[in-house]
């Protein structure tokens, strides 16, 4: 069992990989447990994450729900973020039109 910090870019670090947390976990301490194939965050209320265990070292997994807490703050802050760009290519998450620029 791993107890990392959560960053100021709402990831936690676990043996050499990062995962994102939600963004209320800035600066605070979860646990996480560590299964064969993937990993669970909890935070003192339960469960804040799930993500499948990346192999490689030095590796970043983002889920971009975890960013919306940002995202009512600053709503352009998204935009070219590595976890849209993580979710996009995976087929979770597509984009609503942008609009005129």
């Amino acid at each position: 069992m791993f107890t990392p910090r959560a960053d100021r870019h709402s990831q936690i670090t676990v043996r050499t990989n990062r995962y994102s947390v939600p963004v209320r976990l800035i600066g605070k301490r979860v646990r996480v447990v560590l299964h064969a194939s993937h990993l669970v965050v909890y935070d003192r209320r339960g469960k804040v994450a799930r993500h499948e265990q990346l192999i490689a070292k030095a590796g970043c997994r983002l889920e971009p729900d975890h960013y919306l807490e940002a995202l009512i703050r600053e709503p352009g802050a998204f935009l070219g973020a590595t976890a849209l760009e993580q979710a996009d290519s995976a087929g979770k998450f597509e984009p609503g039109p942008q609009g005129p620029r």
